[in-house]
């Protein structure tokens, strides 16, 4: 049996209204349609725990591999447009089995609590940096605060100077430009500039390795260097990795600390509690994460035949496995759809995935993130919406185009 469409309306999903609350739609898909085709697309949206949970564990039938993703056509339909199979995008997360192992074993130590924690000092100076700004003006856009952290943050972990903050910021968002989903042939041909131009600089740092920022003990394009001469990783796949690096952590964790920013400011009870005991921001930062993870879904290929519940599946179809459902999902969490700072498993969501590709860059994320937090706290006695901030056309990243707050001292 082949899975029912997702909606009447088949371009439901691009829509400003979707964008902006998919919420209702995807509680509807939970109770009723599970797993349901986006037109004729090729594409299926998962919407429930339990099946991405399946679906995460079978790796023999559900490939990482990023093929292809869905985007708006030039006729206005949702349709797939696919990537050619040269492997240079199958690396960390998009890549399966023994090459996924292989590359996380060699970045994960790199990603510990332990390695990140001379970090901190680093990541507190660049948010005391931008806050002075934001502050000295009484508040303003937050946009560049909240994406000058992270990216400067992966750059220093990769080993760059840190003089270049502005074009390291651009390459940290051209991932979620490109899988977007509505992108002109021209956006794209720039895209593709700018990313052929990041490859080039991180290849030319990886080559001269040996000049990287001396300041942090092992930097990443050194490490990968060295995995590169002793035969376990090979330049491409190096440089690829590095790219990810970039969107992967850059993107999503100023996605992350948008949203953090926005509930602070939406929600005074809970600023309230918060300036009272900082120890609650950690719970603060899980309950963002389930309600607005930064990636709506991340995608998977059918590798063979195969079914999911009782809907069949044919090779070369494509999967959405919704994050942003499953962490609503009312047979796992009680009020799903409210913020609560007493939920008794705060980590229990899907923010960062699950299983074997659960995100390797989590504990950074969390750690920025909190330290951003610490700072605007401990720094304001107030901070209030300017106005209603707009979201980043996207169907893939959940991010604010504008978040514009007031700030009293």
């Amino acid at each position: 049996m082949r899975a029912p469409h997702y909606s009447k309306n088949t371009n439901e999903i691009f829509s400003p209204e979707f964008i902006n609350n998919p919420f209702p739609l995807y509680a509807h898909l939970r109770a009723e349609k599970p797993i349901s085709e986006i037109g004729n697309s090729g594409f299926f949206l998962v919407t429930s725990s339990e099946f991405i949970r399946e679906i995460l564990k079978r790796e023999e039938d559900f490939s990482a591999n990023l093929v292809g993703v869905l985007y708006k056509t030039s006729e206005g339909f949702p349709g797939s447009f696919d990537f050619p199979d040269t492997g240079a995008t199958s690396v960390i997360a998009t890549a399966d089995g023994e090459d996924h192992a292989r590359h996380r074993k060699i970045l994960s130590p790199a990603f510990t609590q332990q390695a990140l924690v001379n970090f901190e000092n680093y990541i507190r100076d660049i948010a005391q940096e931008g806050l002075n700004e934001l502050l000295f003006d009484r508040g303003g856009s937050c946009i560049q605060f909240i994406e000058k952290i992270p990216a400067l943050a992966v750059a220093k972990l990769l080993g760059l100077p840190c003089g270049e903050s502005d074009q390291f910021t651009k390459w940290a968002m051209i991932g979620g430009y490109m899988l977007a989903g509505e992108v002109s042939a021209k956006e794209l041909e720039n895209l593709a500039r700018e990313t052929s131009a990041m490859k080039s600089y991180l290849s030319m740092h990886f080559d001269q390795s040996h000049c990287l920022d001396s300041t942090i003990s092992k930097p990443l394009l050194k490490l990968l260097h060295s995995e590169c001469n002793e035969g376990t990783i090979t330049k491409d796949e190096a440089i690829g990795i590095s790219v990810i690096l970039f969107g992967a952590g850059g993107e999503s964790t100023s996605a992350l600390m948008g949203s953090c920013i926005f509930y602070l400011a939406s929600l005074p009870k809970i600023q309230e509690e918060l300036r009272s005991n900082l120890q609650l921001i950690d719970k603060f930062i899980e309950e963002v994460i389930r309600l607005s993870p930064p990636f709506k879904f991340h995608y998977r290929s059918v590798r063979s035949s195969c079914k999911i519940g009782s809907y069949d599946f044919s090779p070369g179809q494509k999967l959405m496995l919704s994050w942003d459902s499953a962490n609503r999902d009312e047979t796992i969490f009680e009020d799903s759809d409210n913020f609560s700072l007493n939920r008794k498993r705060p980590k229990n969501h899907m923010g960062f995935g699950r299983g074997s590709h659960f995100c390797l860059g989590a504990v950074l994320a969390r750690l920025e993130t909190k330290v951003m937090i610490e700072e605007l706290i401990n720094r304001t006695s107030n901070i209030r919406l300017q106005n209603t901030p707009s979201y980043f056309t996207s169907i893939f990243v959940r991010r604010f185009n504008s978040l514009n707050i007031s700030i009293e001292i």
